[in-house]
């Protein structure tokens, strides 16, 4: 009974948990998270469909104090768990170039905003 009582409060505090702890991730890429303090700009998603893959292009704003190196640090960590290897020669000093499996995704950092490039790498630029 009490190993019954245990289970149905720890439900209740996992449910009753606020939103802001939930994952959240690009609109148009679920399978990139998106950084705590990041809101999507709605005017500013590009997306085709191509036989080859993806093209996605997605600009965040911060809506907190930005810390490009907090950011960066955030992708570095995040983004192997799901499966991207950063890609170190192809890194520039103001973003990350991640890869994984037929794709490439560039973070490229630019005063207040993050602007993520998706592509498919064969369509990519070197």
């Amino acid at each position: 009974m009490t190993k019954q009582i245990l289970l149905v409060v720890c439900v209740s505090v996992l449910l009753a948990a606020p939103q802001s702890l939930k994952a959240q991730y690009l609109s148009v890429a679920a399978d990139v998270p998106l950084a705590a303090g990041l809101r999507e700009l709605p005017d500013a998603v590009l997306v085709f469909d191509k036989p080859q893959g993806r093209i996605v292009q997605i600009t965040a704003r911060a809506d907190t104090q930005f810390s490009p190196t907090a950011i960066q640090q955030f992708y570095r960590t995040s983004l192997p768990n799901l499966g991207w290897r950063e890609e170190l020669g192809k890194t520039s000093g103001n973003g990350l170039t991640f890869t994984r499996k037929s794709e490439i995704l560039r973070l490229t950092f630019s005063a207040d905003l993050v602007i993520f490039d998706l592509a498919p790498q064969a369509l990519s630029r070197p």
